[in-house]
């Protein structure tokens, strides 16, 4: 049984070691850099907080919006911190 496990354990290792992509930015296509760029900005943002204030009215007989925001976003990339999931 501990033989069956430490197997397993060496093919898993074996294959993410596998999966790393040694290529350059350089030999990256447009498709596959805009895909790296967009999930790096994705991760971002997920670790900001929008908190902000709106002052405005509503335009009487129609759907229309007028006003300011303002708004603050703070991020936080401490990797000590544990995450709130």
């Amino acid at each position: 049984m501990k033989i069956i496990l430490i197997l397993i354990f060496f093919t898993q290792t074996l294959f993410a070691y596998s999966d790393q992509d040694d290529r350059k930015v350089a030999d990256l296509t447009v498709k596959e850099l805009t895909e790296t760029v967009r999930a790096i900005v994705q991760e971002s943002i997920e670790k900001c907080v929008v908190a902000g204030t709106m002052q405005g009215r509503a335009v009487p007989l129609s759907l229309k919006v007028e006003g300011e925001v303002v708004a603050q976003m703070t991020c936080n990339f401490d990797k000590t911190q544990k995450e709130s999931d």
